[in-house]
């Protein structure tokens, strides 16, 4: 969809207990990603329509890790991702630095892949997952 962000948060998965202490599952963390401001942005025009119009479209997208030749390391296949947040950094008239936008996603859950794509995590259950 989108590309070029420099900074991702929320790769994150723990172990937790249910409220009723009866199971453990797995916890996911919201992802972040943040990037200079692109307001022609396929990702930018999803994440608009989810929050001002409610539409709650989940997509699958993979996050990369590239090396210098832009070839992949490793990866992470978010699975069913919704925005919940999207935003720009404060503005200010007297400085000239590019203009950061940060956009908040939940998600079910990520795989993580290997440098040729494939998946090297095991695959989660639905009845593992918890949301917050």
């Amino acid at each position: 969809m989108d590309k070029g962000f420099q900074s991702v948060q929320g790769l994150q998965a723990r172990i937790a207990q249910t409220e009723d202490k009866r199971r453990v599952q797995a916890d996911f963390e919201n992802l972040i990603l943040k990037r200079a401001y692109q307001p022609n942005s396929k990702l930018v025009r999803w994440c608009m329509d989810a929050i001002n119009n409610l539409k709650k479209e989940p997509i699958d997208l993979t996050v990369k890790l590239l090396n210098a030749d832009h070839h992949m390391l490793s990866g992470w296949r978010i699975i069913q991702a919704i925005p919940i947040a999207w935003g720009v950094e404060e503005l200010h008239a007297q400085e000239s630095k590019i203009l950061i936008e940060s956009i908040e996603l939940k998600y079910h859950y990520f795989e993580v892949l290997n440098s040729k794509g494939n998946v090297v995590a095991p695959k989660i259950t639905p009845k593992q997952l918890k949301r917050k």
